[in-house]
């Protein structure tokens, strides 16, 4: 006899995770505080004629923490919480009974947890009903706030942050230093080497998510005791880190002709890190190696943190040599009848960056202070010869200002990439000793 399937009923929790269990985003914290005040303080609005703010959007990266900070804002408000997430989101019956009886526990607080998820509604992939949850929330008790999460802020209907909705919106980026070293701190609680350097691992994993860190520490761990070793070492977990990042090592025998490929591998990379160190020595520059990985065969690894929101027309010019650098030194080492595709990722972001500081950035010296981004919608022809043309131009100057960078610096890229060609991989501090800290000026040429 078939059972009947029992329903679904909401239940209230309490939340045992403040503020202090929540690793980093101390900015974010702040922000949390000052809203919880305001909204258990009500009165404090009154002199500006403002409603109470109902509701939160907490968006950014996966695994970065936005559920435990909105289940955090619930303790450190002193409230209970209930949760919507997956399937439940696309049943309206199921989110009003949840704000009526957050309305009859008020004040409650009511976490919609990734809202910006798609469903598969009668063979069609569609978004979270929106317009329906906007209604409800406008409609609820004045003591219900809502908080809702989203990896995304572009996929979210406006109508949910429009005025008496979600009010606030906090964006919550990457793990921060201090959440990283956390983790790290973390897999320090297994056996390890005493000689790990904790902040150079710090560094090396910044950009990674709160899932890759715990996999890099559950898979160093397994390591261990698969190669049947004491302690988790730094090169274990670097190796982890850049398994994650990189892809697995290559086995030699899967690569044809290996040795002439790390040769001009050695020599592409070296010419990266060269450019990169003297024409953009703000960004720092953690490792390079040539070991081949399933996701490249060799690469300039960088310390994220640096990395620049806003650039300048000189620093993008730089980029751009940096990016043609490798194949202007494969050039070099082994003649233009070895060039291959190994480039191909290197030009494809060196054209985007160029097209870019033409028609967006209004950066070039003859079409000027330029945005086509909307134009382009209306006419996809407007300035198309004038843009060809300055176009072509830049990429044959970024060529020339290259080559002879990579001439003026060969000494150091050769050495670099004898060491490469050696040991695989060159750490910081040797990259250091082969560059040194001579500053260079190179500014861009006067037709750009």
């Amino acid at each position: 006899m078939a059972t009947k399937k029992t329903k679904d009923t909401p239940k209230i929790y309490k939340s045992k995770i403040g503020f202090d269990d929540v690793i980093g985003h101390k900015h974010i914290k702040e922000r949390l505080k000052g809203i919880i005040k305001i909204v258990k303080n009500p009165k404090m609005l009154e002199r500006f004629d403002t409603p109470v703010p109902k509701g939160l959007l907490i968006y950014g990266p996966v695994s970065v923490g936005k559920s435990m900070l909105a289940k955090a804002f619930a303790k450190e408000a002193k409230v209970s919480y209930m949760e919507i997430s997956g399937s439940k989101l696309f049943e309206l019956s199921y989110i009003k009974e949840v704000y009526e009886i957050a309305s009859k526990h008020a004040p409650c607080v009511v976490i919609l947890e990734d809202i910006d998820i798609k469903g598969l509604i009668q063979g069609a992939i569609t978004n979270v009903p929106f317009s329906d949850i906007a209604k409800v929330l406008e409609s609820a008790d004045d003591r219900v706030f809502t908080i809702a999460t989203a990896e995304n802020l572009d996929n979210i209907d406006p109508i949910l942050t429009s005025p008496q909705k979600l009010d606030f919106l906090l964006e919550v980026l990457e793990l921060d230093k201090d959440a990283r070293r956390f983790f790290i701190e973390k897999i320090m609680q297994k056996p390890h080497d005493e000689k790990i350097d904790v902040e150079r691992i710090v560094r090396y994993i910044a950009g990674m998510s709160a899932l890759e860190l715990e996999r890099v520490g559950r898979m160093a761990a397994l390591n261990v005791v698969e190669e049947e070793k004491e302690l988790i070492s730094e090169e274990i977990l670097i190796e982890q880190i850049n398994i994650i990042k990189y892809g697995h090592k290559i086995e030699k025998q899967m690569v044809e002709n290996l040795e002439e490929e790390l040769k001009m591998t050695a020599f592409h990379e070296a010419a990266h890190a060269v450019l990169s160190a003297l024409l953009l020595p703000h960004i720092k520059i953690e490792q390079v190696t040539i070991a081949p990985r399933s996701k490249m065969l060799g690469f300039v690894s960088y310390n994220d943190e640096d990395q620049l929101s806003n650039v300048t027309k000189e620093e993008l010019f730089h980029d751009v040599c940096v990016l043609f650098a490798g194949r202007v030194s494969r050039v070099k080492k082994m003649g233009s009848e070895h060039m291959d595709s190994g480039a191909a990722n290197d030009l494809s972001q060196a054209s985007l960056q160029v097209y870019a500081a033409i028609t967006s950035l209004g950066m070039d010296k003859e079409l000027g202070y330029i945005n086509l981004n909307a134009i382009n919608t209306l006419d996809n022809y407007f300035l198309e010869q004038q843009i060809e043309k300055r176009f072509l131009h830049w990429m044959h100057v970024v060529k020339q200002n290259t080559e002879k960078l990579v001439n003026a610096h060969w000494k150091k890229i050769e050495t670099l990439a004898l060491k490469l060609i050696e040991q695989e991989i060159v750490e910081s501090d040797e990259l250091s000793q082969i560059i040194g800290k001579k500053k260079i000026s190179h500014k861009i040429p006067d037709s750009l």
